[in-house]
């Protein structure tokens, strides 16, 4: 086409979800390093702070102006991240199927990439999806556990599995460490620091107790190996009162990321640390990135998947919270930080080549297009 190819984006985005946005993150510089000419717009909760931390033009994300958008599209990018769930909502997957819906109505090709899949506990919304899914022009996973779930969907389609889009991010040099620590109002200290981020636990009445145990394991390893921990809150809205929770527990004093920060903010924050303690699974991811060894704390099937793509398994799960081993876990990764980072560096480059592969998928749709 003579023109630029026009991109539309759906997905969770401008809700302060920092996971989330270094997904849209890593979508925005894979499609630009594709073809810098792409003119994007992205459906978001928060039009102006998508267009300020992303540098594409942002729109709201209803319905309606989804509809309107498909109309003056090539694509429909449906993705990344865990959008076909309805743990949280019912709604959350029939808003984003319905986007996918309205596109195809418009005559708009669609491509899902880098999708999470479930849990889908309920059988309209599974028939939902199995309908919108197999109607798609492309769908491609980020863990082979999703597309087991799309087969127990019985989805008949072809399904490729890639990676998390946030994989595409670089590794922050130390100057943009040393930038993000200091606008998250962070000291140094003589000892080594942990990232800690956690999240509340799905059943909001089990949180306090939980906050207790964990703010005891966590924090006595710590304690114990003379780490200085920071509470990074990836969802600083869900996730502060949690953490300070958490914090109350400790037996020694914390600091908290202060104030509003990006995905790529966040990610330096982590890249200043030298172990990460992390129920959030792109915490868990950041740490991959960065070379940081990393601690998972299991609350969704997907933080025990992205573990596995690490070579590496979560240290307990909130279900059945282990504070002894968790905290021997802590101990363990901190001896063996060095032998660990080493082992992540081929597998972040390795996903970081799957996580390409959804960029090449909307390419290929591109150029059909022409």
């Amino acid at each position: 086409m003579s023109r630029p190819p026009r991109v539309l984006v759906s997905g969770y985005y401008g809700f302060g979800n920092a996971g989330d946005e270094a997904i849209l993150a890593g979508l925005v510089a894979g499609l630009r390093g594709l073809t810098p000419a792409v003119e994007l717009t992205v459906l978001s909760g928060d039009p102006a702070a998508t267009e300020a931390e992303h540098g594409a033009r942002a729109a709201p994300r209803g319905l309606i102006s989804a509809y309107r958008l498909s109309h003056q599209s090539d694509l429909l990018v449906s993705g990344g991240g865990g959008l076909l769930q309805d743990l949280t909502s019912w709604r959350s997957p029939l808003y984003y199927l319905g986007v996918m819906r309205l596109a195809r109505a418009a005559g708009l090709p669609v491509a899902c990439i880098g999708y999470g899949v479930g849990p889908l506990r309920r059988r309209f919304v599974r028939g939902l999806a199995r309908r919108e899914l197999s109607r798609v022009e492309a769908v491609a996973v980020r863990e082979a556990a999703s597309a087991e779930a799309l087969r127990e969907l019985g989805l008949e389609r072809p399904v490729e599995v890639t990676a998390d889009l946030a994989f595409l991010l670089p590794r922050p040099t130390a100057e943009e460490v040393d930038r993000a620590w200091e606008k998250a109002g962070l000291r140094r200290g003589e000892r080594p620091a942990a990232a800690i981020a956690l999240r509340p636990p799905p059943e909001r009445r089990t949180g306090r107790d939980l906050a207790a145990r964990l703010g005891r394991a966590i924090g006595a390893a710590c304690d114990h190996l003379g780490l200085d921990p920071v509470l990074v809150p990836m969802q600083r809205t869900r996730d502060i009162e949690f953490a300070s929770l958490v914090s109350a527990g400790m037996p020694s004093a914390t600091q908290v990321v202060a104030g509003e920060m990006s995905a790529r903010d966040l990610l330096a924050v982590i890249g200043g640390c030298e172990l990460v303690i992390a129920m959030r699974l792109h915490a868990l991811l950041f740490a991959a990135i960065c070379g940081v060894p990393p601690v998972a704390i299991s609350y969704d099937p997907k933080v025990d998947g992205l573990m596995g793509q690490l070579g590496l398994q979560s240290a307990t799960s909130i279900a059945r919270l282990d504070e002894d081993a968790l905290g021997h876990v802590i101990s363990q990764t901190w001896e063996s930080r060095s032998r660990l980072s080493a082992q992540l560096t081929p597998r972040v480059e390795k996903l970081r080549d799957a996580a390409g592969r959804n960029i090449e998928l909307v390419g290929r749709l591109l150029a059909d297009r022409d």
